[in-house]
């Protein structure tokens, strides 16, 4: 089965306001009958200070290793369960290598900007005379994450470390995401390349594209974190789901390819990162360009209806200042050297979201304009352009993110603690001096 293919970055605005590349790459990949997608996220703590280069790196080799993947699959062998492990150790082992070679190549001068951010702990490490030492903690220079999708035949492999999230539509309306979950990916804690296990750490899922399967999936997305965080705590899939199909399938719908896929690109994603996240923003898809069976698709949609708040929330709650980093090898849950450097993005909206009002006409809205809801924008707005509708359609401002409930407040004061509790053990046990 053969799928239009997309995928698109957006430069984050608090590391564009602070001179810092973006840190995401994402990519497409077509050849003899394969396709594929990509996106890395390269990790924004200070002591991965080479993370943009890791992303681009992680990008190049999987698209490398695809390529020898695919040549040498026979058709009773796609996909088997031995061969994906093989294809994942390569993208690993073929990573460490690039990003080693990278170091050798491009010897650190205290000219590089991001350097001179780098803790002290690791610029030892990274300086050290030691080819162990430096073998063990170059990586970590370079640490990102990466998910990528893989269309041979009728299969799709899905294969990911790290966190991001890939959705799938499949044929009979129903919104999933099929990658297997990762109980290290918690808060501001992520696994990665850069990690010394990082072979056993990949997650993979392999799709039935058969064209009479009604789970067949019609369309695949593969995001970063930054289009995540654009949304509510613990309802990030939900509001994925909501994009997918009522913004960018109905743009696509509607408008047809090309002017859709720019409007994201130019539009949707750059508004998203500024009202949002204020990450980079990485978006990649596989999606039918049969539109008929497209619509037939989204007419099958049934989703959970948003519950809307009908009393006004006054209460006004921080989520702490820590930046979505994976740790280094032998510190497995992030340091102080490791914190984000962005400001808090979770302050109450003051009124109720179900206040009938205009949404925003254009991407260059006032940030604290309020939010709609769907009764109101449907007859006001055609499926273009895509912002005002995303805008309206989020019950929480992109920019100041709906508040966390009391139950979800404690829910994450106990996974906090639990992971203060398990970083102070690791540190004992494992904390090595260069």
């Amino acid at each position: 089965m053969l799928f239009r293919m997309f995928a698109a970055s957006a430069h984050g605005k608090k590391y564009l306001e602070r001179g810092l590349p973006c840190q995401d790459v994402s990519d497409t990949l077509e050849f003899d009958g394969v396709q594929a997608i990509a996106v890395a996220d390269g990790h924004g703590g200070k002591d991965y200070f080479r993370s943009d280069t890791g992303a681009k790196l992680a990008v190049e080799i999987a698209f490398k290793q695809i390529k020898k993947f695919c040549s040498e699959l026979n058709d009773d062998e796609i996909f088997s369960d031995n061969g994906i492990k093989i294809f994942e150790h390569s993208i690993w082992n073929g990573w460490r290598e690039a990003v080693i070679n990278h170091w050798r190549e491009n010897p650190v001068t205290d000219a590089e900007f991001r350097w001179q951010t780098v803790s002290e702990k690791y610029k030892a490490r990274f300086t050290s005379t030691d080819e162990k030492i430096l073998a063990k903690y170059i990586p970590v220079a370079y640490g990102t994450t990466l998910i990528c999708a893989v269309s041979i035949g009728a299969q799709v492999l899905i294969t990911q470390i790290g966190d991001g999230t890939c959705v799938v539509l499949q044929r009979n309306g129903e919104f999933k995401t099929p990658v297997p979950p990762d109980s290290e990916n918690i808060l501001n804690v992520v696994t990665s390349l850069c990690d010394s296990d990082a072979v056993s750490k990949f997650r993979h899922v392999v799709l039935d594209c058969d064209e009479n399967f009604p789970l067949a999936p019609a369309a695949i997305f593969l995001s970063s974190d930054g289009l995540d965080d654009c949304y509510p705590v613990f309802e990030n899939e939900k509001y994925l789901y909501k994009l997918y199909d009522e913004t960018i399938v109905a743009g696509l719908i509607e408008n047809g390819f090309d002017s859709t896929e720019q409007e994201i690109r130019d539009e949707l994603l750059p508004y998203m990162t500024a009202r949002g996240s204020n990450d980079d923003i990485s978006l990649a898809y596989l999606l039918t360009e049969d539109l008929n069976l497209l619509k037939a698709t989204v007419e099958k949609i049934s989703q959970p209806v948003t519950e809307k708040i009908s009393q006004p929330v006054t209460e006004k709650i921080s989520q702490p200042d820590t930046e979505k980093v994976s740790p280094p090898d032998t510190e497995k849950f992030s340091s102080p050297d490791t914190e984000k450097v962005s400001s808090p993005v979770t302050e109450k909206i003051s009124s109720p979201v179900t206040e009938k009002i205009s949404p925003p006409a254009t991407v260059n809205a006032e940030k604290n304009s309020p939010p709609v809801t769907a009764d109101n924008v449907t007859e006001k707005f055609s499926p273009t352009p895509l912002v005002p509708i995303f805008h309206a359609e989020n019950p929480a401002l992109l920019h100041e993110r709906q508040n966390l409930t009391l139950e979800e407040q404690e829910r994450l004061k106990i996974i906090r603690e639990k992971l203060r509790a398990s970083k102070n053990a690791e540190r004992s046990d494992n904390h090595e001096q260069p």
